[in-house]
């Protein structure tokens, strides 16, 4: 998957589940009147929460960013709402 497509599923205000490694992700955004924000977390566990799509691409987890992440998916990895 592309980084230009996670980026717009983000700026269209989807919800993005997908699977890596056997555990599940999701990445939100959370459009408020002053505090717009993205957030993401593995299910169940705790999520950052970042200003900048830059700066989700960078969030680490287990020594793989976002972007890696992402990168390495499949369609049949990922469900967008």
């Amino acid at each position: 998957m592309t980084k230009e497509l996670l980026e717009n599923y983000i700026e269209c205000g989807r919800e993005i589940e997908f699977k890596y490694k056997d555990k599940m992700y999701s990445i939100t955004y959370s459009p408020t009147d002053d505090d717009d924000f993205i957030s993401f977390c593995e299910f169940y566990k705790e999520p950052s929460n970042v200003k900048a799509f830059d700066e989700l691409l960078n969030i680490s987890r287990d020594g793989t960013t976002v972007l890696q992440m992402w990168n390495s998916l499949t369609e049949g990895d990922i469900w967008i709402y």
